[in-house]
């Protein structure tokens, strides 16, 4: 079969090039000072200084005008028409091979508008070590507000470090701020999502709902299953009481492993299962198996045949290793309008890691 025309034209990518374009609408009449270097940063006289210090955040106020991290030239040369050398570039990256990543980052982070300011512009020891800039709202002045947001980047090929990342998630959210995560690739293309926890539970009858009754019902259907690769299955089963529980088939119930584990737990109480199947499972939510999603688990809130699972579940025994892994499954998860979450334990109580992409501007 042949490649079927395309009645559309692909997303055109940003190649940031270094050199001012003469724009006679929009160039200044008189050409900006080129930035001078100050120790490690940058500096801007007045009164240029003074008017993307408050108009757009940028720089710290020293005399006479601002300094500026190394960041935040590139952003101005881009964007405000300051010009810089044609080796600056490279300079830069021969101090700091993640310069280019680095500018990238901040310049998206300011695409839809807001007000980014970097850690090296705020107090020392404010924000968390590994907070790359915090952001305000568009509408909001960051003199006078509260940040809405605390930035940070990961090359897509990188790792996760999954008790750091939630260590730093945990943090920035005690601060009162959204954590955001900007994943660039080797296209210089940016991918971002929040972080935030979500809150799993169902309306489904739970165990201690069950009438003396049908407890003993259950009993006396689980002593005569029959062992099969996956689980068992319970023939000839009549008003099964557990929607949450197997699967009805071939006239019966079919149980996963984990689901025999579970009711062989309840049915003895001296037993107490802590397991995350089970948190779920008492919290009135329905797991099915998520292998055609790439996930441990479809969560549903109500009835498998009532509702769509809102959620795909990974346990973070089993989660993603790569930002490139992560980014598929966030993004297929989405694909199927479901919230990608992972599991874990904390202080005793189970937790879900909810990642979602997210576009400046727009969402």
């Amino acid at each position: 079969m042949g490649r079927q025309s395309r009645k559309y034209n692909p997303r055109s990518r940003t190649k940031r090039p270094i050199g001012l374009l003469d724009d006679a609408n929009q160039s200044p009449s008189k050409p900006h000072p080129i930035p001078s270097k100050l120790g490690d940063r940058w500096f801007l006289p007045n009164p240029l200084a003074a008017r993307l210090n408050q108009k757009s955040g940028l720089g710290v106020i020293v005399e006479e005008g601002i300094s500026m991290e190394a960041i935040e030239v590139l952003f101005c040369h881009w964007n405000r028409h300051i010009p810089v050398a044609g080796d600056w570039v490279s300079a830069m990256l021969s101090t700091d091979d993640n310069f280019i990543a680095k500018a990238v980052v901040f310049d998206v982070a300011r695409s839809g508008g807001e007000i980014v300011i970097p850690v090296g512009n705020l107090p020392p020891d404010r924000y968390p070590n590994n907070t790359f800039a915090i952001k305000w709202s568009r509408n909001k002045s960051h003199f006078k507000n509260e940040p809405l947001s605390q930035i940070r980047w990961f090359w897509a090929s990188e790792n996760v470090d999954w008790d750091e990342l939630i260590d730093w998630v945990d943090q920035v959210l005690s601060d009162g701020s959204i954590p955001e995560v900007f994943v660039i690739d080797d296209e210089m293309d940016i991918t971002m999502y929040r972080l935030d926890y979500d809150h799993l539970f169902g309306n489904q009858p739970q165990w201690e709902n069950l009438s003396t009754k049908q407890v003993e019902s259950v009993r006396t259907l689980m002593a005569s299953k029959i062992n099969t690769p996956s689980g068992c299955f319970i023939d000839n089963t009549v008003n099964w009481p557990l929607s949450s529980i197997g699967v009805e088939h071939l006239s019966g119930i079919n149980l996963r492993g984990e689901e025999v584990e579970w009711l062989h737990d309840k049915l003895d109480s001296k037993i107490t299962n802590k397991s995350l199947f089970a948190h779920l499972t008492d919290a009135g939510c329905v797991l099915r198996p998520g292998f055609k999603y790439g996930c441990k688990w479809r969560v549903y809130d109500d009835e498998v045949s009532k509702s769509h699972a809102p959620w795909l579940l990974q346990p973070i025994s089993e989660a993603p290793k790569s930002w490139e892994q992560i980014c598929l499954a966030v993004r297929l998860a989405e694909g199927v309008h479901k919230r990608w979450v992972c599991g874990m334990m904390h202080q005793d109580t189970w937790r879900f890691l909810n990642i979602k992409r997210w576009l400046p501007g727009r969402i």
